[in-house]
């Protein structure tokens, strides 16, 4: 969320132009025209430069000269979001709406500001009052959508998302959340559908061919998966979903070299994530590098103590390394945590099969 993104200026839109304005605006307070206008537009300019601190003490100057005008309260409030101060937003929105109730653009902006606060039911009500006033204004049907889907409302987001679509339809934002929501009311072939037409046309947008390719894998096409997931790295290389995506294809390709570097890359930038941490050590056992592996499960048992699936495979690389002490040590564990899962595959692990006459009965019986 950007000043940039909801504070238009027409045509002036080129950083060279803005920055001439800008100085023009200057000069003219030099001058003594110290007016409310020009601290208007000095305050637009610098906004739409990125110059926030700057942006927010102009517009209060402006608001102290001409504290009655709307469009400077909502200029106000945005540039307050886009320096995350949201509640200060929602403050000067209400403000605007307090000079203008029929401005329906506030209200929209005002509905993203309190998504952004996880305030979803306020942001749908404010969705609504901009929509009695702009019906058609397909980004307030996807802000509508999007609260939706936090809420829990699937069907509903869908609904609200063909709407923004019927509106606009060359915005592939809507789209891809069109499909998320699809897919998570277990309609993928339906997003699918959705997605063919931007990918025939080429689209680069690394969230839209992420979505496309983890529908590719559900249907285990994962070579094209992969193809579009490589796509999608060259576009964000540092997007780490895509590189985790990316690694858990390679690994039912079983390229686990190469699955390998996807997880070791996902880790470079967020070693926190426990996921990373056991898909490498996934890879790495499958690699017959055991104590490689060990280590990194102890990575991921550190982030998430209690993670059955981190213990099970710690057992079986104690038993390939033949430490059955261990082995078993760490196989009590993840029978401690989830017995009905891991007794099962335990006796289906060739690994962990001699230990079946010491412990899984045991296991069974407790």
């Amino acid at each position: 969320m950007t000043a940039e993104s909801i504070i238009k200026f027409g045509n002036m839109t080129s950083k060279a132009d803005l920055e001439q304005w800008l100085a023009e605006c200057d000069a003219e307070l030099e001058r003594g025209h110290d007016t409310g206008e020009i601290w208007q537009r000095r305050s637009f300019c610098l906004a739409r430069l990125q110059r926030y601190p700057e942006a927010i003490l102009s517009f209060q100057q402006a608001l102290s000269l001409d504290p009655n005008n709307p469009k400077v309260w909502c200029n106000y409030a945005s540039t307050l979001a886009a320096t995350r101060q949201l509640a200060d937003a929602v403050y000067a929105y209400d403000r605007a709406l307090d000079l203008a109730p029929n401005y329906a653009n506030v209200w929209r902006r005002r509905g993203k500001v309190l998504y952004h606060q996880k305030e979803y039911v306020r942001a749908i009500e404010s969705y609504d009052h901009a929509l009695v006033l702009e019906p058609t204004d397909a980004r307030v049907w996807y802000g509508k959508g999007l609260a939706s889907y936090q809420l829990g409302q699937i069907k509903q987001s869908i609904e609200y998302f063909k709407v923004a679509i019927a509106n606009d339809p060359n915005s592939p934002e809507a789209y891809i959340s069109l499909a998320h929501a699809l897919i998570d009311n277990n309609q993928k072939s339906q997003a699918f559908a959705y997605l063919q037409p931007w990918i025939t046309k080429g689209c680069q947008d690394a969230r839209l061919l992420q979505c496309y390719a983890y529908l590719l894998d559900q249907r285990r096409d994962h070579e094209e998966a992969l193809h579009y997931l490589e796509e999608a790295c060259v576009l964000d290389p540092r997007n780490v979903d895509l590189w985790f995506h990316r690694g858990i294809v390679l690994t039912r390709l079983k390229r686990l070299p190469e699955a390998h570097e996807a997880f070791r890359e996902v880790l470079k930038c967020r070693a926190d994530r426990t996921d990373g941490w056991l898909a490498l050590g996934l890879v790495l056992r499958h690699l017959s590098e055991p104590e490689a592996a060990i280590a990194a499960f102890d990575k991921a048992l550190a982030l998430s103590p209690s993670h059955p699936l981190a213990f099970f495979h710690q057992a079986s690389c104690y038993a390939i390394l033949g430490r059955d002490d261990w082995a078993e040590e760490h196989l009590r564990r993840a029978l401690s945590l989830d017995a009905q899962t891991y007794l099962l595959k335990a006796r289906q692990d060739p690994v962990l099969q001699a230990l079946e006459t010491r412990l899984l009965p045991a296991a069974k019986t407790g």
